[in-house]
């Protein structure tokens, strides 16, 4: 046992030649030195003691790598994660405020049509009524109907639009 001790500079030069970390070679030398003493027994006299040592000091230099990886990424995914979440949240707030901002201008922009044009956009989107049935309802021609439609909306569009880039 006393020669496992007799390593011990050897060892944690090892340890920290694989690990790059003093506190951390020292923890896993401390691994290590528990297992030798719990192995002892298997020791073959007359075999290198500080390569015998230094092979269980390796397996602990492993494990202890392994946990620190499972740690790193657990921590990791933790902070991703929580990134996630606060982008999100982020995304979400600013989801509704785009939509609140792009309502309140369409609201602006629809009271600045003339009253026929509302009555076509009224009977085509509120009351989803066909062309032929707008048609008939605002004594119209189809096509007239079709046309006042694309013109509304472009105008509509454009109109919010801009407001949108007004208030930026």
């Amino acid at each position: 046992m006393k020669a496992a001790l007799d390593c011990r500079t050897e060892l944690i030069a090892y340890a920290r030649s694989l690990l790059g970390n003093y506190a951390a070679a020292d923890d896993v030398l401390q691994e290590a030195l528990l297992v030798v003493f719990k192995k002892f027994d298997q020791f073959q006299a007359g075999t290198s003691m500080l390569a015998w040592c230094r092979s269980i000091l390796r397996i602990e230099v492993l494990r202890a790598k392994q946990r620190h990886q499972r740690e790193r990424s657990l921590a990791e995914r933790l902070l991703d994660d929580a990134v996630d979440a606060a982008f999100d949240e982020f995304q979400t707030a600013r989801r509704h405020d785009d939509v609140e901002s792009w309502r309140e201008a369409l609201r602006g922009c629809l009271e600045r049509v003339p009253e026929r044009g509302q009555g076509v956009l009224r009977a085509r989107f509120v009351d989803e009524l066909s062309y032929p049935q707008i048609s008939e309802r605002l004594g119209m021609t189809i096509e007239a109907v079709r046309k006042a439609l694309f013109r509304l909306k472009k105008q509509v569009r454009l109109c919010v639009e801009t407001s949108l880039r007004a208030a930026k």
